[in-house]
């Protein structure tokens, strides 16, 4: 049966409208990649809590080898401060690793200057994530005071050296944080999102895919 170019086009776009659309808690990584982490604690869902709690983060590969990667994050609070909500600290950030890793600062953060696994044999993470193979804080991956903490509209970058067997690739996985408010605590795990690369590459790349089917098919 022979496939026309319309619909090997069709589907070229859809695969591209499944690969990048939406967000994951996942993502897979390589030398060179950069990607964003956004956390959202929706307040209409909680009846303690007044406002929306949240967080952004750019991630960046620097370099990855088959037993060493280099993460460099910046990460901001930009929950806004009205009403009940007087404070609102981002005390821990973690993440899984998959292949295992562990972790060493190349350089601290102001606020994030300690690293560690999560506690427990089950590497777990307040709020129950498990799996998290590097928790950066200031006191403790369970948590700790909100003075040591990152204060709603604040911004911490550092850099991480991740030690373990990769091979070529890794992924990272659930990025959790701890938020602590005068509202109780809440730990949200993290959207991924990969920037889109441009319409016209992706165009370009359906054609080059597309001529070198209609070559083998003819």
């Amino acid at each position: 049966m022979t496939i026309s170019t319309k619909s090997l086009f069709k589907r070229f776009l859809i695969i591209l409208a499944l690969q990048f659309s939406g967000q994951a808690s996942a993502i897979m990584i390589s030398d060179g990649d950069s990607f964003s982490v956004d956390w959202l604690v929706d307040s209409s869902l909680y009846p303690a809590l007044t406002e929306n709690l949240s967080a952004t983060s750019t991630w960046s590969v620097s370099f990855l080898s088959s037993t060493q990667i280099q993460l460099d994050v910046s990460i901001t609070n930009t929950t806004t401060l009205t009403g009940g909500l007087t404070n609102a600290d981002i005390t821990t950030l973690g993440f899984g690793v998959d292949p295992d890793a562990t972790a060493s600062f190349i350089t601290k953060g102001n606020i994030f200057d300690m690293v560690g696994d999560g506690s427990g044999p089950q590497q777990t993470f307040p709020g129950g994530f498990k799996g998290i193979d590097v928790c950066v804080f200031a006191q403790g991956c369970s948590g700790g005071s909100v003075n040591d903490s990152l204060h709603a509209g604040g911004t911490d970058a550092f850099s991480l050296l991740l030690s373990g067997n990769f091979g070529s690739s890794a992924e990272l996985l659930f990025f959790p944080i701890k938020f602590q408010t005068n509202q109780g605590s809440y730990e949200p795990g993290g959207d991924v999102t990969v920037p889109e690369p441009s319409i016209v590459a992706l165009l370009g790349i359906g054609l080059v895919i597309i001529g070198f089917t209609r070559r083998r098919v003819m």
